[in-house]
């Protein structure tokens, strides 16, 4: 029992000692693990809290520096690197770079390098930011991006913000500091390179990208542009493909890949010289059509050079509304012979005479012109007296001196009073014995000399239905004249140096019956003209026609114009902008035309409408003859004396002259050489804008120095010839632009880059 006992007394010891033993080998064991793999366990913590710490830095950095490139007004940032990872954090310059280039031309082609601030890992992993993102390569360059990078590509359009970083990242707080003046200075530069000249409407942009993140930018970009590395593509399309060796990745966007208003053959853009992508242009002598084979809407705008056409000429025109012209003195000389009371068609020669002359006051006006009659025959002699017959009725002879007497209207020698000199002055007119015109004549220069002045214009119309008869002595001054035709010349000649018309009428139904030639002589020497009279009507348009020319004024009359821009058959009438209440228009097919030729139009008139492509743009003119004239209270200088402007205040529909074909002409920028023959040989009146000064005025069309159209693209100048022109060739220049053009369209948005240069110092 005790053995048993004892055995088990040293059971029971023995299985202590071993409990002993084996607790200590467990604890020992324990701390060995715990050793082992707490150490491991606590490295893994402190590199994950590092890791953690490098990403919350590169955030950070990430956030702080965009505010340099995102905001006008930043120009200081701080970040902070922690002290776990500050011995890790680098700053990399020029190891790799970014390029954009427009149209493969190395002219428009910009490179710029990425710079990166970045921390490494003590296993080798990068965490940096570049290029605005932040990029992730492992020990075995693997790359990832986590957060996206200041470059994208969205419905056509680049946007590239990059900063040009220099300095050193250190531990603790760091600024970052950005030159403003020499990043605006860079961003303009590399802006102007991509988009200048015959690159400013790109047909395609090539983007490269060489960086130690390639990968990952790589994958980026597939995102971005849709495209596929390794992917084929046919020749001209877009493509993205990767350098391994170069460490690049390429990115080619071809025309369908940017905004349709950078593609020529699609947009509005027009060159009407040709170009590889129009189409077809075609002008004639007095059209142009554009066409660019797609299904496109183009605005069309034309203007005159001159901001008034005046186009018209100087001429006599009579019954003007609101035109002053100074008041008239008309002596009516007539021939009182027998013959006067032979017939002249309907009436006797007596009667014609004097219903032509009431006629004629028709066209004067009351308030401040006057009128005189004399008359002559052998009988108007002092005391001569006596009685005659005149178709059965018995008349006096009416007394005179010198072949001549004079018939006085309520007792005055020029009157106002047309109705009674009308009614009863012109009616004491006979018709008996020989002709003796230096009689009338004499005392028409006597009753000018005594009752008018020089303010006034003075006209003597001097009538004969034969020829002189007698040979009677003239004593004119200190001259003597045998006969009444030198005399009257004579006379006609001294009144015509103190400013007296003389006009002369021959009145027979034989002009052989008159002497003409004296006639002539008399007009000339008096400044007027001669007229012959067969009967009583003619008569009658002679004395109108004397009477339009003494009563009218010499005016610059802009007569009636429209233009008219038409295509497939639509009209499109001037257009001017203000109150054209006053301005002339005609109505023609439910069209209403503006005068385009009133000096005093509210604006200059334009035409603007819209064509599609393949549509012909004819350019016609109407020209109009014209009913109503009305002063404008403007004036020009001729000759050195005012002349009045008028205005044609109604047009005359009736055959317009039509302006079109050989009298239009159509000029495109290679034209200088013909467009020059037209100045050259182009004659403007004195109180005309040349085509010169025009071009001058309205600047950029034309380089006299060189002598060479400069023309937009999409302009041409259209040359308009009218008739009737006195001293001048009446020619008028428009602007005619259609779509947009080369030098102007200047589409924004397609590539948006910036540059921000930045120093980082702790």
């Amino acid at each position: 029992m005790t053995e048993r006992g004892q055995w088990r007394i040293d059971e029971r010891g023995a299985s202590e000692v071993i409990g002993a033993v084996l607790i200590i080998g467990m604890v020992i064991t324990g701390s060995l693990i715990v050793v082992y793999f707490g150490a491991d366990t606590i490295e893994r913590t402190e590199q994950g809290q590092s890791d953690e710490s490098a990403q919350i830095g590169i955030q950070e950095i990430d956030s702080r520096l965009s505010t340099l490139a995102s905001s006008s007004a930043a120009k200081t940032v701080n970040f902070e690197i922690g002290s776990n990872i500050e011995r890790n954090a680098y700053l990399t310059e020029d190891e790799g770079y970014l390029s954009i280039t427009v149209d493969e031309r190395s002219a428009c082609s910009v490179r710029e390098p990425l710079d990166s601030i970045r921390f490494e890992r003590d296993d080798g992993e990068i965490i940096a930011y570049e290029a605005g993102g932040t990029w992730v390569k492992s020990r075995n360059n693997g790359t990832v991006l986590r957060t996206a990078p200041d470059v994208s590509y969205r419905n056509g359009t680049i946007d590239v913000s990059l900063l040009n970083m220099t300095g050193q990242v250190q531990g603790g707080v760091n600024q970052a500091v950005a030159d403003v003046n020499t990043s605006r200075i860079d961003t303009k530069n590399a802006v102007d390179t991509l988009m200048q000249g015959e690159c400013v409407r790109p047909d395609n942009v090539t983007m490269r990208i060489q960086s130690d993140f390639y990968r990952a930018w790589t994958d980026y970009l597939e995102e971005e542009t849709g495209l596929q590395n390794g992917t084929p593509a046919d020749p001209g399309d877009s493509y993205l493909t990767v350098d391994e060796s170069e460490q690049m990745v390429e990115v080619y966007l071809n025309q369908s890949a940017l905004p349709r208003r950078t593609d020529d053959a699609r947009n509005n853009v027009v060159n009407v010289t040709g170009s590889d992508y129009m189409k077809d242009v075609s002008i004639t002598d007095d059209g142009i059509m554009i066409t660019k084979g797609v299904d496109n809407t183009y605005t069309v705008y034309s203007e005159p050079l001159s901001e008034r056409p005046e186009l018209g000429t100087v001429r006599q025109i009579s019954e003007a509304v609101n035109v002053t012209r100074p008041p008239l003195d008309v002596v009516f000389v007539v021939d009182e012979s027998g013959s006067m009371a032979q017939s002249a068609g309907s009436r006797f020669k007596y009667e014609a005479v004097r219903e032509s002359m009431q006629n004629f006051t028709t066209y004067l006006d009351s308030d401040m012109d006057r009128v005189a009659l004399a008359g002559y025959n052998q009988y108007h002699e002092e005391g001569s007296g006596g009685t005659y017959e005149l178709h059965g009725e018995e008349r006096e002879i009416n007394e005179g001196t010198n072949r001549g007497v004079i018939y006085r209207t309520n007792g005055r020698m020029l009157t106002s009073d047309f109705a009674e000199f009308n009614s009863s002055t012109v009616y004491e007119t006979e018709a008996i014995g020989g002709t003796y015109s230096a009689g009338g004549m004499t005392k028409a220069a006597t009753m000018l000399d005594l009752r008018s002045n020089e303010s006034r214009n003075t006209i003597v119309v001097m009538l004969t239905d034969g020829k002189n008869t007698g040979d009677d002595y003239w004593y004119i001054g200190d001259d003597e004249y045998d006969g009444s035709d030198g005399a009257s010349i004579e006379i006609a000649d001294r009144m015509n140096r103190t400013g007296t018309v003389t006009y002369t009428i021959g009145f027979s139904d034989n002009e052989d019956d008159v002497d003409d030639g004296f006639l002539k002589n008399t007009a000339t020497e008096g400044g007027g003209e001669y007229y012959f009279a067969e009967d009583s009507e003619e008569l009658q348009e002679v004395f109108s026609a004397i009477a339009e020319d003494v009563s009218s004024t010499n005016q610059v009359g802009h007569y009636g114009l429209t233009t008219n821009l038409s295509h497939n058959g639509t009209v499109n009438p001037p257009q001017i902008t203000g109150d054209t209440s006053r301005i002339a228009t005609v109505t023609e097919d439910g069209e209403e035309w503006m005068n385009i030729n009133d000096p005093t139009s509210p604006s200059t008139f334009s035409h603007a409408f819209a064509v599609t492509g393949g549509d012909m743009v004819n350019f016609t003119a109407n020209r109009f003859d014209c009913d109503r004239w009305v002063g404008t209270g403007q004036s020009k200088v001729i000759n050195g004396s005012s002349v009045p402007v008028t205005r044609c205040a109604e047009m005359n529909t009736t055959d317009p002259t039509v302006v079109e074909g050989d009298n239009v002409t159509v000029f495109t920028k290679g034209d200088s050489a013909t467009f020059n023959d037209f100045l050259d040989n182009t004659t403007a009146a004195e109180w005309q804008t040349n085509l010169t000064e025009a071009l001058d005025n309205y600047g950029g069309l034309y380089n006299e120095t060189s002598e060479k159209l400069t023309l937009q693209s999409n302009q041409v100048l259209v040359l308009y010839d009218f008739p009737d022109g006195k001293n001048t060739d009446n020619r008028m220049l428009m602007l005619y632009s259609i779509g947009l053009s080369e030098e102007e369209a200047r589409p924004t948005g397609i590539i948006d880059f910036d540059v921000d240069n930045v120093e980082i110092s702790s």
